[in-house]
């Protein structure tokens, strides 16, 4: 049986970027790795629609939420988050383990915040520092308005801080013209690349917070990866065969297009959602990603059950609900190397695993609803 990953990161892998990862290790102090590194950098600026170079580290997505904690801030700060899911309590989390004094602005699971309402309760908490944001929220499938979010308390002037994980490459965003100070993201996900590598884009306005930051760090020390990256190279030994894997896949969005991929994905989006509620399930998100769906299951069943079966009879891997969700939501990932065969793909099989579980729709709506949601 052929495995298909439908997960939320890691993703599905390109054949040429697989290839890509069996190659002769280079050395990282080489003229060879230099090349490479430089068409890595600019490749993923243009990725990140800045004119800042980001940075790019040899750890998971966390590794730079929690670069970018330790370099724009000093013990003490106060900062301000919004928690609407597992990854918002990560930005509050890795803030307290920090000494910041965290703010937290919490909002449903499965919800987004009003920004009118957030910038009344951000004006009411002092000198804010910073705010964190979750451009879309893995744990719950939803997006959140950064762009208006940034619009409505710009007057407040924080470092705008964004968790773009599960967004970058998948849904409109734009650093500078938005305003947002830090920007993070991981290869695992519309990179089309396993785990791995982290990606950071600092804004003029972030690196000068950056020489002020007194927090500890060592490996992730933002000024030492600038440093580094000026020469084309890292302070550290890199992992050699992802950066190769990277340029491989950086050619892939490249050739076709950032808005091209941020509009498949919307595609992608709509026809997920149109098959999953043609054969009677509910969304969970009152505003959901492009990048993933989440799913309630149907009453009386339990989601691991229908996650367990995709998998069985299938072979196909969905996620599940974390925390408070788990049993209750699954999860189906639809960002980076998918297309709308694998939608059909996908509903298909879930038709066939729900009918096997009790469930009552009719046969093939949820596939006929996807194929006439791109018409």
């Amino acid at each position: 049986m052929k495995n298909r990953l439908y997960t939320p990161g890691p993703t599905e892998v390109p054949h040429d970027v697989l290839t890509a990862l069996g190659e002769a290790p280079l050395h990282h102090r080489t003229d060879e790795f230099k090349a490479l590194f430089r068409e890595v950098t600019d490749n993923l600026t243009y990725t990140f629609q800045t004119a800042q170079e980001p940075l790019i580290l040899t750890a998971s997505g966390s590794g730079a939420m929690e670069m970018t904690v330790a370099n724009l801030f000093s013990c003490g700060d106060t900062v301000a988050v919004v928690v609407a899911g597992k990854f918002g309590e990560r930005w509050r989390d890795i803030g307290l383990v920090y000494g910041l004094d965290v703010r937290v602005y919490d909002v449903e699971w499965g919800d987004a915040p009003d920004p009118a309402v957030l910038r009344q309760w951000l004006g009411d908490q002092g000198n804010v520092r910073g705010l964190f944001l979750t451009h879309s929220e893995t744990s719950t499938g939803t997006i959140q308005d950064v762009r208006r979010i940034v619009s409505e308390v710009s007057d407040l002037d924080p470092l705008i801080v964004v968790d773009a994980i599960t967004s970058l490459g998948v849904h409109d965003l734009k650093p500078d013209d938005w305003g947002l100070d830090a920007v993070v993201s991981g290869s695992q996900k519309a990179f089309m690349c396993p785990p791995g590598l982290a990606f950071l884009s600092f804004s003029d306005r972030a690196w000068e917070a950056a020489e002020r930051s007194d927090l500890p760090k060592y490996y992730f020390s933002a000024q030492k990866a600038r440093e580094s990256q000026a020469k084309d190279l890292t302070p550290y030994t890199p992992a050699v065969p992802l950066f190769v894997a990277m340029a491989v896949s950086l050619r892939r969005i490249r050739e076709e297009g950032i808005e091209a991929i941020v509009e498949r994905h919307a595609g992608l989006g709509r026809a997920t959602r149109a098959g999953v509620q043609a054969i009677g399930l509910e969304l969970f998100s009152k505003h959901p990603s492009n990048g993933l769906t989440a799913i309630l299951g149907p009453k009386g069943i339990d989601a691991e059950k229908i996650r367990s079966l995709l998998a069985e009879r299938h072979g196909i891997r969905v996620a599940g609900g974390q925390a408070e969700l788990k049993g209750k939501i699954f999860r189906i990932g639809h960002m980076g190397y998918y297309d709308h065969v694998d939608i059909l793909a996908v509903l298909g099989a879930l038709e066939s695993v729900l009918a096997e579980l009790g469930h009552t729709f009719p046969r093939g709506a949820g596939v006929a609803a996807a194929q006439e949601s791109g018409e």
